[in-house]
């Protein structure tokens, strides 16, 4: 089963709280987001598949519940406030004894809010009639670091380092 990704945001250095639905794991008072998606890519040569330009990153888009986060990043958004950012991602523990563990995390520096789309599911077609009211956020950086947290395994980059 997929695991949520569970999202620490700062505004201006002050927190932005959401309602996590679970609170081991120091997860409450996350944003708890239930799709995750974030691309880096670079112009490649069809033939030899030498880099031919520089990596590009697209903006990390997430998928959560409205919540008491809402209004607060709304406000990010249209005041073009400055952001950081955690996204801790979570696995069933590989013991098998019905646990999750914290395995992997993504922060963002010097983070901006792009773009808010808010959305309820179609009510007249069934597979989405339970779904509740949600938004999609994606958020531009320019800072980012990847640790696999077991074995300390990390990477920064800058957009504008050039590479």
């Amino acid at each position: 089963m997929a695991e949520s990704v569970f999202v620490y945001l700062k505004a201006n250095g002050q927190d932005i709280q959401g309602e996590s639905t679970q609170t081991s794991l120091g997860r409450e008072g996350a944003i708890e987001a239930v799709y995750y998606e974030q691309k880096v890519f670079t112009a490649r040569e069809s033939g030899s598949g030498l880099a031919v330009g520089r990596r590009q990153y697209e903006g990390i888009t997430l998928r959560k519940r409205i919540d008491k986060a809402s209004p607060l990043l709304m406000k990010a958004l249209c005041e073009n406030t400055v952001i950081e950012a955690t996204f801790k991602f979570f696995r069933p523990n590989p013991t098998g004894d019905g646990t999750t563990e914290q395995f992997y995390t993504t922060s963002i520096k010097k983070a901006r809010i792009n773009s808010i789309k808010q959305f309820v599911p179609d009510a007249f077609i069934p597979s989405g009639s339970n779904s509740p009211p949600m938004e999609e956020i994606n958020f531009v950086f320019h800072t980012i670091n990847w640790t696999y947290t077991n074995g300390g395994q990390t990477h920064e980059d800058t957009w504008d380092t050039q590479r």
